[in-house]
């Protein structure tokens, strides 16, 4: 019995590492965001994710992402927070800490970055960013999220999804 335990053991360990690097992976194109119990806005966070953290994609259901994170945990993220492309933090060897905070690493992940948004602020000296800022600093609440697709009907609560 203990012959065929250590082949048999083997063979599992091959086939987790092969299920390992045949997984459909994903990764986080948004500054911030979380996964979520179930997949709807207003379930609850089980987990934070980052721009740039990869996660192992196990379905797909109305515009929602399964999702296993590094640390094991299942759950549930927007289509339009990750990405099947790879997002790179680094340049030159450096890490995102040293090279990029992480709104610039988010705004590059969409293709815009330090330079685009100069470029822009350049050509268009007359424009006030002071309410984009204060917009950026806003963290409704998932009630306040809740209540305010249940008003309008929208999303989960009804209306066009």
């Amino acid at each position: 019995m203990r012959i065929l335990a250590r082949p048999t053991a083997l063979a599992v360990a091959v086939l987790v590492v092969f299920a390992f690097l045949l997984a459909e992976t994903v990764a986080v194109q948004v500054k911030t965001t979380s996964v979520r119990k179930d997949p709807k806005f207003t379930s609850a966070a089980v987990a934070a994710i980052r721009a740039g953290d990869t996660l192992e994609k196990l379905a797909t259901q109305s515009g929602w992402v399964k999702v296993r994170t590094k640390s094991g945990v299942v759950g549930w993220v927007h289509s339009t927070a990750v990405t099947a492309k790879k997002v790179s933090l680094t340049a030159s060897g450096k890490t995102m800490q040293t090279q990029a905070s992480a709104g610039e690493v988010a705004l590059a992940a969409k293709g815009f970055n330090k330079q685009v948004e100069d470029a822009y602020r350049s050509a268009n000296p007359n424009l006030d960013f002071a309410g984009v800022d204060r917009l950026e600093k806003i963290r409704p609440t998932a009630a306040e999220i809740e209540a305010f697709l249940k008003a309008g009907r929208l999303g989960e609560s009804g209306g066009a999804q």
